[in-house]
């Protein structure tokens, strides 16, 4: 059995049962679930706790579905940090699905460059949860940013299974 990391959008769309994504991503999670444990880190849960009507209906769906809630080793936020550093940095926009980095914004009055951050340390700190579980496997639709930022991880999303 290999443990899987879930990142908060595909919860999310399971939830909110977006088209295509929700039913997609439970298929692939329901899947899954079958020869794997689904984990989530603590991140995840508290971003969650914003999506579902309260915290006991959010406790029942990952009781529901199996998922778990992980601890975070004190050197994952190290490696989240670092990336983030690196993220910020660049501070490109970027496709979040493909990872093609996309023009500068330029203000038309001043022609300075505008920047836009696409992704906050939360995200940093799912990765580097996912990174310090054994396989490195991560459920995500942010596949493109979690692979320039995350290229150790085995990213999979629900497009990649044929599920879309």
């Amino acid at each position: 059995m290999n443990n899987i990391v879930i990142d908060t959008n595909p919860l999310v769309y399971i939830y909110h049962d977006v088209t295509d994504f929700g039913k997609n991503y439970a298929v692939l999670l329901g899947e899954l679930s079958k020869r794997n444990a689904l984990l989530i880190p603590k991140i995840v849960y508290g971003e969650l706790s914003l999506v579902f009507e309260d915290e006991k209906e959010l406790n029942d769906f990952l009781s529901d579905t199996g998922i778990i809630i992980g601890e975070t080793k004190p050197e994952s936020y190290v490696i989240a940090a670092k990336r983030w550093e690196t993220y910020n940095r660049r501070r490109v926009l970027m496709c979040t699905n493909c990872g093609k980095k996309l023009g500068k914004l330029m203000c038309k009055k001043c022609n300075s460059e505008i920047k836009i951050r696409q992704h906050i340390l939360s995200d940093f700190l799912i990765g580097a949860y996912a990174l310090q579980i054994k396989g490195g496997n991560l459920i995500t639709n942010d596949g493109g940013y979690f692979s320039s930022y995350f290229p150790e991880l085995n990213i999979i999303t629900a497009s990649q299974q044929g599920h879309s």
